[in-house]
């Protein structure tokens, strides 16, 4: 009886949203100040990355989804834009989009399929 594997603990959604968003929000801020403003994908690539390995960790893909939007915003208005205006472009704006959805969610996926085998 006190061999079993203990139940994983599941985390609610909404809170997971909500740091993801902190994450963001950080990953932001410190790409702001390391990566020069001529490195536009550089920038977009950082915040991709950081909201991947957030998805990974979380497991959870409406998290996952939601904090790469959040990273995408936050990219678009603070990154391409230092003035903090979020104006959509055009196409490359929706690659980005695109880019940075498919690394939260295949994160997120990874995080969900490993924790089912563990």
């Amino acid at each position: 009886m006190f061999l079993r594997r203990p139940k994983p603990v599941r985390r609610p959604t909404e809170l997971l949203i909500g740091i993801g968003f902190f994450v963001a929000v950080a990953a932001c801020a410190a790409t702001a100040l390391l990566a020069p403003d001529t490195l536009v994908e550089v920038r977009f690539a950082v915040m991709g990355l950081a909201a991947c390995l957030y998805a990974v960790v979380a497991a959870d893909l409406w998290a996952a989804a939601v904090t790469g939007i959040l990273a995408w915003t936050l990219a678009t208005g603070f990154l391409t834009h230092p003035v903090g205006e979020l104006s959509v472009t055009g196409g490359s704006d929706a690659i980005r989009l695109f880019a940075i959805m498919g690394l939260s969610v295949a994160g997120g996926l990874y995080g969900v399929l490993r924790r089912r085998t563990a």
